[in-house]
């Protein structure tokens, strides 16, 4: 890792100890490394490619975390300025008229002006220039530039890692939100489904209890059932149309009409897994990143609180120019070279006691960037386990879904034969709705799953596409 390859400049060596395989290795996971960097495009739905390409250019959170990349650039350029040749040219022009007047003086005081006793201005016109230039430099003996340079470089790397991570969530999100609202609309159709099989079993036991051939109770019973459908119905009917505000929401077209984007009540299977080891993470996430270069930038605040101990020169030459014209007239030049110099002597407990701070946030940095290693280790290996769960448990919903289906064709058989009732008909019909239900909630949530191991092993963006900043080491 490159955090391993730098100095960290008297900070705790981060300790980075990752399996060389995960547990929940999926077997089918066959889809090569660059795949996962718009990993959307392995679910072949163009659908989610389009609603992800819109998220991406025009979500609030995408320009945010933009805007905050932009901000760190211009505060690099600021915080580098302090090492570099400093001044500014100025000029100044004075025209300057005097009348000569010996009003209120006495004859004493007029005679002693006359005298040449400066008491009375001579008359005339005087022109005053000037231009000046004066700058400064900072003699950079003890390497506070070369310092501050890894600092800035290290903090304009993490803020574009930020923004890195900040759209592979956002294209994950999407992906979720759309996947669910494919489900909400799948469990909306299975639960419009449902009602109908309650309205005709609520009908049949109104009518057998009508004529005596049922108990009460079950016809009760049935009305019952039919009440609890209709207010399935009704949540899902709400749930789905949430599903799409959020999404909306999510592509920065939150305040556009529900009715703007159809969702179809369809469940793909996700596409086989990419073929991943744990070390990959420490490349691939853009959080793990992110905190490295962060951990490079507290390196370089503690480095550069070091070496504030050391004496300081700054170099102040200058040049000036001055001309008056008028009654006399006079050039003059003015050479200025200066060499200021300071050590902090009396200001040394006060610098110790800041290198004891820089160095206590250091270690924060060290902390966080080993727990941003262990975070990720832990989702890409809990979401590998889940989706290999996920591979089996629908593997036994198809199967119990193909059941229900096979009865319930057997139980309609023997309705058109005579030899089953219509109340045993419905209810294995609904056994079969309710079983296919389970299924698609299940393939919706593989996708869902799917979605997030993407992101959690680190796809989403291409580490492939660093700036010259990025690679900066200390």
């Amino acid at each position: 890792m490159a955090v391993q390859a730098c100095s960290t400049a008297h900070l705790s060596q981060p300790e980075l100890r990752l399996p060389k395989t995960y547990e929940g290795l999926v077997r089918n996971s066959r889809s090569a490394d660059q795949d996962i960097d718009r990993w959307w495009l392995l679910f072949k739905d163009p659908e989610l490619d389009q609603i992800i390409a819109e998220a991406l250019a025009a979500s609030p959170d995408a320009k945010s975390a933009y805007d905050r990349m932009v901000e760190a650039r211009a505060t690099r350029v600021q915080t580098l300025s302090a090492y570099q040749l400093r001044g500014d040219p100025g000029a100044s022009a004075q025209d300057q008229y005097t009348s000569e007047s010996s009003g209120g003086l006495g004859a004493a005081e007029a005679a002693l002006g006359g005298l040449g006793g400066g008491l009375i201005a001579t008359p005339g016109d005087l022109q005053t220039y000037a231009a000046q230039f004066n700058i400064t430099y900072v003699l950079d003996l003890f390497g506070r530039g070369r310092v501050a340079r890894r600092g800035a470089d290290a903090d304009v790397a993490a803020q574009r890692f930020d923004y890195e991570a900040t759209r592979a969530t956002l294209a994950t999100n999407v992906a979720i939100a759309l996947f669910q609202a494919r489900g909400d609309a799948i469990q909306l159709a299975d639960a419009k489904e449902t009602l109908r099989i309650a309205v005709d079993l609520a009908k049949v036991g109104r009518v057998s209890s009508a004529r005596g051939l049922t108990a009460t109770s079950d016809a009760a019973r049935l009305e019952t059932d039919l009440e609890t459908a209709k207010a399935e119905v009704d949540r899902l009917t709400a749930l789905a149309q949430a599903s799409k505000r959020s999404l909306l929401t999510l592509m920065g077209h939150g305040f556009d009409p529900s009715g703007s984007i159809d969702i179809e009540a369809v469940a793909a299977a996700p596409p086989p897994l990419p073929a991943a080891t744990p070390g990959d993470l420490l490349r691939r996430r853009p959080d793990i990143r992110e905190a490295e270069a962060r951990l490079r930038s507290a390196a370089a605040n503690l480095a550069l609180d070091r070496l504030a101990l050391f004496p300081s020169f700054i170099l102040a030459p200058g040049v000036e120019l001055a001309k008056e014209a008028g009654s006399y007239s006079a050039v003059s030049t003015i050479w200025t070279a200066g060499l200021n110099a300071s050590a902090p002597l009396l200001d040394r407990p006060r610098l110790l006691a800041v290198i004891k701070g820089t160095r206590a946030k250091g270690e924060e940095a060290v902390n966080a960037y080993e727990k941003s290693v262990q975070s990720a280790y832990r989702d890409a290996e809990n979401g590998l386990t889940t989706v290999a769960a996920d591979i089996n448990r629908n593997i036994h919903l198809k199967a119990a879904a193909d059941q229900a289906k096979f009865a319930f064709t057997a139980k309609r058989r023997g309705y058109e034969l005579g030899l089953t009732d219509l109340t045993t008909l419905l209810e294995a019909e609904r056994t079969w709705r309710q079983s296919q239900s389970a299924y698609t909630a299940g393939q919706t949530q593989a996708l869902v799953d799917a979605a997030t191991l993407f992101q959690a092993l680190g796809g989403g963006w291409s580490p492939g596409s660093e700036s010259p900043h990025d690679k900066a080491k200390i």
